[in-house]
């Protein structure tokens, strides 16, 4: 594939730390966890002597015998040197947790990836919403995920999902076809030959086309095995600011997605599905347990009439809450901060600052953050009748 970054990534510079994560990032049986141990014990600069370790260290790191066993075998026939090879002949970047390119937002979540590969633009400013369902999509599954996707994308927010059939593919498509940007988050390599599912080869392309990224845990020639799709999930869930499911079985993967979603704190919605319908168990019991029904965009911004960033200014004043948050956010301010100072609930303070956020007036700084925007100090001159 080809495609045409719409920004450069200020990439670290390789040395034999940095060879030696790749490393341990490559041994199938290094997970998020693992690595973690390793680069609390080793520290950022020392990733070639994490991959050098002796078995006592490797186990007094906490990483399980068998593994450590494992690892040491498996790290006498390779060379750091020749994985970077493979990624860069690949097209593929690779990041750390240290790394200005990781997304800061992953900080946030509770099982952050160790290191993450990526093909394609760089993760912009813009909020991200995951868009997740069925593999069954119903024709009333592909016409709410076509409505819904379009009117977000057309909002300036991007689009994430896992780029599985049904839904997930949709999705994808109808965020390009809108002329959005939008983030696959995959279970397997990034390479081309080994992205699945097959028949989403093309879409993969695409994605990347129109400036948009695929993102995975896994080194290319990893293959899609079912134990990765739940850790996945978590990755889609953790970069998106809400998650929607649109059409969702009863043990769908997607209801699983929604649950990593509520546990990082992050707003869940769910598109009403007819209860005749096997495809919508799962999407209807999220309603019932009290995620957020959504049957257009509007909806994610907390039912309020939303208009795009170039008009919102001249047409819709904020209202109170709006208007007390961005006040506070006149320095970058935590929401948990936002939300004690204010007595309101977290969630109501999340969903607002997301409101804000697509209407340009505040931005995300990191780590839970926000500040106003030049849009936001002119919100704040506007009367509140």
């Amino acid at each position: 594939m080809s495609y045409q970054k719409s920004e450069v990534f200020v990439k670290p510079e390789w040395n034999q730390s940095r060879l030696g994560w790749l490393a341990c990032a490559w041994f199938e049986k290094f997970g998020s966890v693992s690595l973690k141990k390793l680069q609390n014990h080793f520290n950022n600069d020392n990733g070639d002597k994490a991959f050098q370790a002796s078995e006592t260290e490797l186990i007094k790191c906490g990483i399980i015998p068998a593994s450590t066993k494992e690892f040491i075998t498996w790290r006498k026939n390779i060379k750091p040197e020749n994985l970077k090879k493979n990624i860069d002949n690949h097209g593929i970047d690779f990041f750390l947790p240290w790394d200005k390119p990781y997304p800061a937002i992953l900080h946030q979540t509770s099982s952050p990836p160790g290191a993450i590969f990526w093909r394609g633009a760089p993760l912009d400013s813009r909020p991200w919403i995951a868009v997740v369902g069925t593999r069954r999509m119903s024709t009333y599954g592909k016409r709410a995920t076509e409505k819904i996707v379009t009117e977000l994308a057309q909002m300036g927010a991007g689009i994430i999902s896992g780029l599985a059939l049904g839904i997930d593919g949709q999705a994808h498509k109808s965020c390009i076809d809108a002329k959005g940007k939008t983030i696959a988050v995959l279970g397997c390599g990034l390479d081309d030959a080994t992205i699945y599912p097959r028949a989403h080869q093309k879409l993969a392309e695409q994605i990347l086309l129109n400036q948009g990224s695929l993102i995975s845990e896994y080194p290319p020639l990893t293959p899609s095995l079912k134990h990765h799709f739940p850790l996945r999930n978590r990755i889609i869930a953790g970069l998106s600011k809400a998650v929607i499911v649109i059409e969702a079985g009863e043990k769908s993967g997607s209801v699983l997605t929604a649950k990593n979603a509520l546990d990082e704190n992050r707003e869940v919605f769910a598109v009403p599905g007819p209860i005749t319908s096997s495809t919508s168990i799962g999407s209807n019991d999220l309603i019932k347990q009290g995620a957020g029904v959504c049957t257009s965009a509007t909806d994610i911004l907390s039912n309020q009439n939303f208009i795009p960033a170039k008009t919102t200014i001249q047409t819709r004043e904020p209202t109170m809450d709006e208007k007390c948050i961005l006040d506070l956010c006149r320095t970058s301010t935590h929401v948990d901060d936002m939300a004690r100072l204010l007595q309101l609930s977290p969630a109501i303070v999340s969903s607002t600052c997301l409101n804000l956020e697509l209407m340009n007036a505040l931005q995300d700084t990191g780590g839970g953050n926000y500040e106003i925007t030049p849009t936001g100090r002119q919100m704040l001159t506007m009367p509140h009748n």
